[in-house]
C-alpha cells in the first residue's frame, strides 16, 4: 500500500499477480519501480476529486468499462476505482501494444 503522509488519499490495493510483477521490476529496474510508485501516488490524489475520474482516467469500452486505465512510461496501468469506499485497486501494468493491438 502506498502512503501519502497526512494527505487523505484513496486506499490502494494491488492484485496479487501485479504485486509479483512489480517486485520483479523492482529487482531489475528500480528507477521504473520508483516512477511507477510516484505515478500511483499522483493517481491517489487525483482520485479524491470526483470530476477527475472522467478527466484524468480513461475508461475502456464495454464489456471492460468497469476498469479504468492511464498511460505511463509507454505502458498501461489498469485499475478499478470505488469513489464511495475511496479505494483504488491496481489490476495490471502492461505494455501499451498488449492492451491496444
Amino acid at each position: 500500500m502506498f502512503y501519502m503522509g497526512d494527505i487523505m488519499a484513496y486506499t490502494v490495493t494491488i492484485e496479487k499477480d501485479l504485486n509479483k510483477k512489480l517486485e520483479a521490476i523492482r529487482s531489475v529496474n528500480f528507477k521504473e519501480y520508483t516512477l511507477f510508485s510516484k505515478k500511483v501516488e499522483e493517481m491517489q490524489n487525483q482520485a479524491r476529486i470526483m470530476k477527475n475520474h472522467k478527466t484524468r482516467f480513461n475508461a475502456f469500452d464495454k464489456p471492460l468499462q468497469d476498469f479504468k486505465w492511464i498511460e505511463f512510461n509507454n505502458k498501461i496501468i489498469v485499475f478499478t476505482i470505488d469513489p464511495l469506499k475511496q479505494e483504488m485497486h491496481l489490476c495490471d501494468y502492461l505494455p501499451k501494444e498488449e492492451v491496444f493491438e
